[in-house]
């Protein structure tokens, strides 16, 4: 739902910063002209819920917690917006199921509760096609604010720059681009880059000794900005589920999001925005004659990338066969819920801190 390049990178420019070290952050975006999360005007950050409280609904839990805690003070809109989350079930039969895995759960009912539809169409101010569970600590992020003000806050140097390979130094790493010019040297250089931390390890002949991260593949994703007053001016809450529909962020409601294989690149277009509007048009019930008139291809919205490893966890730590040189990267669709914690997981490990993941955690998005 939240997957948004230099997402991870500027948690951990963040998290680094706070703890009193100075980041320089290389930007392949700028280096292009545009950063990467421009026209990224919005996402939401919802934990996951799964009857055996796996890895990744824990992961997602103690992610929308740090992330909240460490950005809820930054300025101009660059905040989430707790403004809670309905997800709704997929089908109605599954909602008994979905009943006793929160009872086994035994969250507090504060922080997630099964919820009709009934309910849940009055929690969200319009009527959505099922019931299911609210979230009230669901937030809505604005990620270009987000991570400018993240960069800002760090001090970042920012370079524009695309990282081809890197070359140890003395101590350290050296970052080339394709041309072999070194962009930057540091004792310590993390891979943040997405998919292309895999390429870069390739191209540095780093990568044989990570087969997971050499299954790490890229997903293109869009997602559609549409006029508030077609759906009598948004919800009020997140409604999720089978795609997603955001509140209105003063220019419009953001739906989303496509899943594309192979894609040969990441782009807005009409088959894609047919698809968002099919999302959220089931996730709604009623009839929204103005929503029903909107025609795909016709609207504004935004493309990016989503790295994916086997099993949806990411891939954060430093690299055993490369002292010095770390990775964060494979956060699927969670770039932002997973950003202020794989950033303090890294800055805590390099600080000597104690890590702030249950150990059985850390080691299961170790790099391997």
């Amino acid at each position: 739902q939240d997957g948004a390049p230099a997402g991870p990178a500027a948690g951990i420019a963040h998290a680094l910063a706070l703890r009193g070290w100075r980041v320089t952050v290389l930007d392949a975006g700028r280096a292009q002209g545009v950063p990467a999360h421009a026209g990224h005007l919005a996402a939401a950050l919802t934990p996951v819920v799964a009857r055996d409280d796996n890895a990744r609904a824990r992961l997602s839990r103690a992610g929308s917690e740090r992330a909240l805690a460490r950005w809820q003070g930054l300025p101009g809109g660059a905040a989430p917006r707790v403004c809670g989350t309905v997800q709704v079930e997929r089908d109605a039969g599954r909602s008994a199921a979905l009943a006793g895995t929160l009872e086994a759960l035994a969250f507090p009912a504060d922080w997630v509760r099964q919820v009709s539809r009934e309910e849940a169409g009055a929690l969200a101010g319009l009527p959505v096609a099922r019931g299911g569970v609210f979230f009230s600590q669901g937030m809505l992020v604005q990620p270009g604010l987000l991570i400018e003000a993240l960069l800002a806050a760090a001090g970042a140097a920012v370079i524009p720059g695309r990282a081809d390979r890197v070359s140890p130094a003395g101590q350290g790493w050296r970052v080339l681009d394709a041309s072999g010019t070194e962009l930057a040297r540091a004792d310590s250089v993390i891979l943040a880059n997405a998919a292309g931390s895999r390429e870069v390890l390739a191209a540095s002949g780093l990568l044989d000794p990570l087969p997971r991260v050499a299954q790490m593949h890229a997903l293109a994703g869009e997602v559609t900005l549409i006029p508030a007053a077609a759906l009598d001016g948004g919800p009020r809450c997140i409604v999720g589920g089978e795609g997603y529909l955001l509140p209105d962020i003063g220019v419009g409601c953001v739906v989303g999001s496509t899943y594309v294989h192979d894609a040969a690149a990441a782009s807005v277009g009409a088959e894609g925005q047919r698809v968002t509007l099919g999302k959220a048009a089931g996730l709604l019930a009623g009839h929204f004659p103005a929503f029903d008139a909107l025609v795909p291809g016709d609207l504004p919205g935004w493309a990016g990338w989503r790295a994916v490893l086997p099993g949806r966890l990411p891939a954060v730590g430093e690299l055993p066969h490369a002292p010095g040189l770390w990775m964060a990267a494979g956060y699927a669709s969670r770039g932002l819920s997973w950003s202020a914690l794989m950033g303090d997981l890294i800055a805590a490990r390099l600080m000597g801190e104690p890590l702030p993941l249950e150990t059985d955690l850390a080691q299961l998005v170790s790099p391997r």
